[in-house]
């Protein structure tokens, strides 16, 4: 399968900077609608008690918590550095690793769940995340990721852009992409 991104060393590159950047304001900016999303997406995967489950760019950890307090053995990881020391500083009960989605750095057949809140348009290989989580999942094991809705569909960013066109300028340059 083709690459969904043009240049995926420069989209990786530009996503690594800005998760760096923005990790200590995350939780703030989104936690609390990110968070929505863990309960069903822990369902999805069958988390509970002893099922060993595995966080992918996790982010500040708010799954991995959360399949813990259901009792699962937690694994997590996420590309970003600051995201993993933020994630730990909230959750130092649970073992949160600097890694690749795209090259997980486990064993075939490790974990019975793999799951990622909204980290699957922050890849620059998507496809090889995918075939990564199926790889790691033993048989009979489940996956489940969330991704937002078209724009005008996502509820929290319709009311952030309300609030931009009520009290601000949409008319901004957009920030640099990749080449």
């Amino acid at each position: 399968m083709a690459a969904l991104a043009p240049d995926p060393v420069a989209f990786r590159a530009l996503e690594h900077a800005g998760w760096q950047g923005a990790a200590r304001h995350y939780d703030e900016a989104f936690g609390s609608l990110t968070r929505q999303a863990v309960d069903p997406l822990l369902d999805a995967a069958e988390v509970r008690s002893g099922v060993r489950t595995l966080d992918v760019a996790s982010g500040p950890g708010y799954a991995a918590a959360s399949a813990a307090a259901r009792g699962a053995p937690v694994a997590a990881l996420d590309f970003s550095s600051a995201m993993v020391e933020l994630a730990r500083s909230q959750n130092p009960e649970i073992e949160f690793r600097e890694g690749d989605a795209e090259a997980l750095p486990f064993p075939d057949g490790s974990f019975a769940a793999v799951v990622m809140n909204f980290g699957m348009l922050h890849l620059a290989q998507p496809e090889r995340a995918l075939a990564e989580a199926f790889r790691v999942l033993h048989a009979g094991g489940r996956y489940a990721f969330t991704v937002w809705a078209k724009p005008e569909e996502a509820v929290g960013f319709g009311i952030i852009l309300d609030a931009i066109r009520k009290h601000g300028n949409p008319d901004v340059p957009l920030p640099p992409g990749p080449p």
